[in-house]
C-alpha cells in the first residue's frame, strides 16, 4: 500500500502541494463509481494522521456505499495558490480494525463520528499542476506526475 507518507517520501514537493491545500481548505472532491458504472463526485473533508490519508463519512452516504462496493476513486483538492491543482487516484480501504477506528476517532477532526465509515487511501498515482501567467495571454500549465512503482 502506498500511504500518504510513502508518497511524500517519494515526491516531497508534490505532497507539500497536497498538504498545503488540505490545510488551507480541508475540502476536496471524491470521484467514485456508482453501481451502474457511472462516475459520481462528492465533497469530502480528507485528513492526515501519522502519514495516512483518511476520509470519514456517514454509512448512509452514497460515497460510503460506492467505496465499499468498488474501491477505485479519485480525490481532487480545491485549487491553491497560482491555481495549483492536486489529485490522487487510488483505492479506498475500509477501516474495520477496532484499534485503528478508535485511533481515527480520537485523533481525527471534530466531525469524525463513531458510526462513520472510515476509509484510508492506497495512492496509486498523483498529479500536480500550476499555472504560469495566470489571467494573461500565454497562460500555461506546468504538470508533474507520480505513479506507485509496481514492485
Amino acid at each position: 500500500m502506498a500511504t500518504w507518507a510513502a508518497f511524500a517520501d517519494a515526491e516531497p514537493e508534490m505532497a507539500a502541494v497536497g498538504t498545503r491545500q488540505l490545510e488551507k481548505f480541508g475540502l476536496a472532491y471524491l470521484g467514485t463509481v456508482r453501481a451502474d458504472g457511472a462516475p459520481r463526485v462528492h465533497p469530502v473533508c480528507p485528513f492526515l494522521i501519522d502519514g495516512r490519508l483518511y476520509v470519514a463519512t456517514p454509512p448512509s452516504s452514497p460515497k460510503a456505499r460506492d467505496q465499499l462496493r468498488d474501491p477505485r476513486c479519485v480525490l481532487h483538492m480545491l485549487p491553491g495558490e497560482n491555481d495549483d491543482e492536486f489529485r490522487i487516484r487510488g483505492r479506498a480501504r475500509s477501516v474495520t480494525d477496532a484499534d485503528e477506528r478508535a485511533m481515527v476517532l480520537e485523533r481525527g477532526p471534530h466531525f469524525v463520528k463513531p458510526d462513520d465509515c472510515y476509509f484510508e487511501y492506497d495512492i496509486e498515482e498523483a498529479a500536480t499542476a500550476y499555472w504560469v501567467n495566470v489571467g494573461q495571454p500565454g497562460t500555461y500549465p506546468v504538470r508533474h506526475a507520480w505513479r506507485k512503482s509496481q514492485t
